[in-house]
């Protein structure tokens, strides 16, 4: 009885009474043929459309379990399944760099096709010319809807993905039953987006935002029940406490820069609205009446104080006239400040004139001259221009009051 084969592998079934003496080798093939199918891995060098041929009784490429496509083909290619009316299914891994359609018969049925770095698990039904090529599983990529029944172990390995044009895109990494939260990076920027209901959080017992590609610079940090603290190139500038803020260097408002010092003269301070409104040129007025004990704001030498008004009072009849050492002899008496002037004509020995010059005086300021003896006379001659009541030249006091050109004055004797 001649010898048969199995309808899907091509394995030898020797006939009754067949290969007396020979049938061993008959049967280290077929060991082969199941071995290959079981778990051969056979790498296809791709050049163009491949064909995957199983033959009776003979160990081939169609045998093998795993396929790895390789190779550099020039554009997409055909993988058929031959022949057309065997069941077939494998394990294929496409890295050609190009799509690969798996197909079985003329190619009329159902067709799977590979990307060009896709793997899959196909099967074919071997109905003949119209034979079915379908997939069992594809990888994650390829997969549409992908489902893990544990968890994920990436083995020591990255999940990249591309660049995505936008939110929602491919590439993207995406969260929530609408993709309300988003993750991708499009070539030149990275993005989390959240555009669903409800808030973005992070929660850690401190979040640190760092700077650079080796996140070697803080730029802040948020601690749980503690301090939020802002950074500047890598140094602390603002940072909240349970007492309030702290802002270390200068705080800048508009075009005014505030620094530490300046805000430090206001520690302390007491000063009302009111207070600052009348040093401000506030017309807001009350009356008042000024007593010894009360105090006048001034700049003593680039110093504010508090100066009493007694200290004023002082100060005003000392610089108000200045009273010069007596005359006695002829002068002339110019006055060197805007002050009035009280001066004393000592006529003892001889008699004396005085003639007064305009000096620095300020209009309404003036001049006393009095003659402190009875012996011999005073005589005054006034600067150009003045007039008034004169009662001759020898008098014993005169007053001369400065109208901003020259003087009016009153010549009287003293009784």
């Amino acid at each position: 009885m001649a010898s048969t084969y199995t309808a899907n592998t091509g394995l030898e079934k020797i006939g009754s009474g067949e290969q007396a003496g020979t049938w061993g080798t008959t049967t280290n093939t077929n060991f082969d043929i199941i071995d290959d199918t079981l778990n051969g891995v056979l790498s296809l060098t791709i050049t163009g459309n491949t064909t995957l041929t199983t033959s009776d009784g003979t160990a081939s490429n169609g045998h093998h379990k795993v396929l790895l496509l390789g190779g550099t083909p020039s554009g997409a290619f055909n993988l058929t399944i031959d022949p057309n009316d065997q069941q077939k299914w494998f394990f294929i891994n496409n890295n050609s760099g190009q799509t690969c359609t798996v197909l079985q018969g003329g190619g009329s049925g159902t067709t799977v096709a590979l990307g060009a770095t896709a793997s899959a698990i196909v099967y074919a039904d071997g109905a003949g010319t119209n034979a079915n090529v379908g997939t069992v599983s594809t990888d994650v990529l390829g997969d549409t809807s992908p489902q893990l029944g544990g968890n994920l172990d990436v083995n020591a390995k990255n999940i990249n993905f591309g660049d995505a044009a936008t939110a929602g895109s491919d590439d993207t990494l995406q969260f929530g039953a609408a993709q309300d939260l988003k993750i991708y990076h499009d070539g030149s920027h990275s993005y989390i987006n959240d555009s669903g209901t409800g808030n973005l959080r992070l929660s850690s017992s401190q979040v640190d935002i760092m700077g650079g590609t080796d996140s070697g610079e803080t730029m802040a940090t948020f601690v749980d029940n503690g301090a939020v603290t802002l950074y500047h190139d890598n140094t602390e500038r603002i940072a909240t406490s349970s007492a309030g803020v702290t802002i270390t260097g200068t705080v800048t408002i508009g075009s005014a820069v505030v620094t530490e010092a300046q805000l430090e003269i206001l520690d302390g301070a007491t000063v009302t609205t009111d207070e600052l409104n009348n040093i401000d040129g506030g017309t807001s007025a009350t009356s008042t009446t000024v007593v010894d004990a009360d105090r006048v704001v001034l700049n003593d030498g680039g110093t504010m104080v508090q100066a009493a008004v007694t200290d004023i009072s002082t100060y005003m009849n000392g610089n108000a006239f200045s009273v010069p050492s007596a005359i006695s002899s002829t002068s002339t008496l110019t006055p060197g400040a805007a002050k009035s002037i009280y001066q004393r004509v000592d006529t003892s020995s001889a008699d004396v004139t005085v003639t007064v010059a305009v000096g620095n005086l300020a209009i309404g300021q003036y001049v006393v001259l009095d003659k402190t003896n009875t012996n011999n006379a005073m005589a005054i001659t006034w600067a150009s221009n003045s007039g008034g009541v004169s009662l001759g030249s020898d008098v014993d006091i005169a007053v001369g009051f400065y109208n901003g050109t020259a003087f009016s004055f009153i010549e009287t004797i003293k009784s």
